[in-house]
């Protein structure tokens, strides 16, 4: 009887925290919808809780202010590139097809709405101290993980070397995720596949060749 109940108790303490959390990710998709179509100005966490339907109250409770709901937006748009690299097979004996599919996968995720969302980031890091260090973080936590792959498709590659070749890649990346605005909608999709190839060509030589 007692366990039994336990198991119950257990259970609905289980469902309310799935709950929560499936609130909290529907606040954050509000958060970045708006963040997208209307820019921060544009976002609101009285039209939030109208569209979501919960009171203010109830969206106060995961995220007091906007800036913390902006700031947990960017924690996670950060993430997830490196969730995607992730799920990538890396074959330290022959890197080229896990370079060819991660470059592949990363330039069409920012063809699309990530990309805005990437600009969008940008500008207020230029703009405000709080999400210029909250950048930083993420390049901080981007770098490390980089360095990790970069140790496991160059192992002979020393500390010190194997940071600076990861701070070459990300930039690498950074700069073909902005370029890769210009060229998207194209009906035949030659301008991404060329800067994929280009990119990945790039990527494998540095690693050949880094000192």
């Amino acid at each position: 009887m007692v366990v039994a109940h336990g198991v119950v108790a257990m259970s609905a303490g289980y469902a309310r925290k799935s709950k929560g959390e499936a609130r909290r990710e529907a606040i954050e998709g509000a958060a970045r919808r708006m963040l997208l179509d209307e820019g921060y100005a544009g976002v609101s966490l009285r039209k939030i809780s109208a569209q979501l339907g919960i009171s203010i109250g109830n969206l106060q409770y995961y995220f007091p202010t906007k800036d913390a709901l902006v700031e947990a937006v960017i924690t996670g748009e950060t993430h997830k590139p490196i969730d995607m690299l992730r799920d990538i097979s890396w074959n330290a004996d022959d890197v080229g097809p896990s370079i060819r599919e991660a470059v592949a996968s990363l330039m069409r995720y920012y063809a699309g709405e990530a990309g805005r969302f990437y600009v969008i980031m940008e500008s207020l890091a230029l703009h405000d101290p709080r999400y210029a260090d909250l950048k930083a973080d993420g390049y901080a936590y981007i770098l490390g993980h980089v360095e990790q792959l970069v140790c496991r498709m160059a192992p002979h590659l020393g500390g010190d070397r194997r940071a600076r070749l990861a701070h070459v890649l990300v930039a690498l990346i950074d700069g073909a995720s902005l370029q890769v605005q210009f060229v998207r909608g194209r009906a035949d999709h030659d301008g991404i596949d060329a800067l994929i190839a280009d990119v990945s060509t790039a990527i494998e030589k540095l690693l050949n060749s880094w000192e």
